[in-house]
């Protein structure tokens, strides 16, 4: 059973996130008072595409992978999220539906902050109003960014700014050796790049030739991020 943690306990990590960034001490207190904290074991789903939203959902603790099937039935991973992000704000905004699945990739603990005490906030203080309004923005440019990665014909180039946007995304975990590493399979690193799996496989040993990463099951060990970000560069 997780432990009871204290309005100051909880105040102290709402203030780490960027919906409350220079927010008044008044608005963290209101804040911390209303949400509610909630565990999801590993691979687990924290909320489905077409569901009713009723909730924004803070990260606390681990990793969260968005995505989204399109319409020929292949799933697109938008991002994958970890604290102190937020997410789910759309299904409160003039959304009521969820336009994304949102699965833990790791046990997740996160703080849910319910539509009316939320629509509270943002009428009564501004600088979480306009810390909304720069998160959708700076998501927006984010996926303007990767749209025209993405359309690069080269698959090595894709998987390339996968893993470099992971590792300067502090999406990454160390080994006993300190090395990098994301913990991807194929077909989920296929999901991020917009491509299959076998094309995904190919470009991961090209890569590994170049000497910039190693592979193991299930891990992609970063061996060298300069490396990556040069190989991104002569494709473009």
């Amino acid at each position: 059973m997780a432990p009871t943690l204290t309005i100051t306990e909880v105040r102290r990590t709402l203030k780490q996130v960027p919906l409350f960034h220079r927010a008044p001490e008044r608005a963290l207190e209101i804040a911390a008072a209303a949400v509610q904290r909630r565990t999801f074991e590993a691979n687990s789903v924290i909320f489905q595409e077409g569901d009713v939203g009723e909730a924004l959902y803070i990260i606390a603790e681990g990793l969260v992978k968005l995505s989204k099937v399109d319409l020929g039935g292949h799933e697109k991973t938008l991002a994958i999220l970890q604290p102190p992000e937020f997410f789910g704000e759309m299904a409160l905004l003039g959304e009521p539906a969820r336009t994304a699945s949102a699965l833990a990739l790791k046990q997740v603990t996160v703080y849910l902050l319910f539509e009316d005490d939320f629509k509270q906030l943002l009428e009564q203080y501004p600088t979480i109003s306009l810390n909304v309004t720069t998160t959708l923005v700076s998501r927006l440019k984010g996926m303007d960014d990767e749209a025209q990665i993405l359309s690069y014909k080269d698959a090595q180039g894709r998987v390339a700014y996968v893993l470099l946007r992971l590792f300067q995304n502090g999406v990454i975990e160390f080994n006993d050796d300190d090395q990098a590493y994301v913990r991807l399979t194929h077909q989920e690193l296929a999901s991020l790049a917009g491509t299959s799996r076998e094309t995904v496989t190919r470009a991961l040993k090209a890569l590994e030739t170049e000497g910039v990463i190693d592979t193991r099951p299930k891990e992609i060990i970063i061996l060298d991020p300069q490396g990556l970000e040069e190989i991104l560069h002569e494709i473009r």
